[in-house]
């Protein structure tokens, strides 16, 4: 459970090292103190923001009850042509009440690569992606080289319609798996 207290008094301490000031002093760094170099200090400003983000979000989040949907009310959810796995999620998320966490993508992902659906692939030293299986493609996940409006192609994963039933049809084992 986040500490709101401590989530504050963390958040402005890493505000301070990122503008070079000692949190237990109040004073100047040292000119020479690894927090003075230009990368830790974008990456602190960036963790105070993110930090930032969790008391807004996360601490609404974590009052609200765990997700819970049955198969049978999540097989009420439309089916539509192809859809990435972030509109199927989106469509899962629509139907849940105010008070409930959403189901995340990774979640979902998560279950269908141990599934053996789905599978990481590492793109490049900072990238990895999921794409299907063979026994995903025969569930009806597939891959599509896509371009955008500039022209530049990559690649997307698709569902079509059978693949979000066993999706919806799965939701309670999707929940449950950690």
């Amino acid at each position: 459970m986040i500490d709101p207290e401590k989530l504050k008094v963390a958040k402005e301490w890493v505000e301070k090292l990122a503008n070079g000031i000692n949190p237990l002093t109040n004073g100047p760094v040292k000119d020479d103190d690894v927090v003075n170099n230009v990368h830790i200090s974008r990456c602190l400003f960036y963790v105070a923001e993110m930090m930032g983000s969790i008391q807004e979000n996360g601490l609404r989040n974590s009052r609200r009850r765990a997700f819970s949907m049955t198969a049978a009310e999540a097989e009420q959810i439309p089916v539509n042509g192809p859809l990435g796995i972030s509109m199927v999620v989106k469509a899962i998320n629509d139907r849940l009440p105010e008070d409930m966490r959403t189901l995340t993508i990774a979640q979902v992902l998560k279950w269908l690569r141990s599934e053996e659906y789905m599978q990481e692939v590492v793109l490049d030293e900072k990238h990895k992606s999921n794409y299907p299986t063979a026994k995903g493609n025969v569930l009806g996940i597939t891959l599509e080289i896509t371009q955008n409006a500039d022209g530049f192609e990559y690649k997307r994963v698709y569902y079509n319609e059978t693949a979000q039933r066993f999706i919806y049809s799965n939701i309670e084992n999707i929940a449950a798996f950690k």
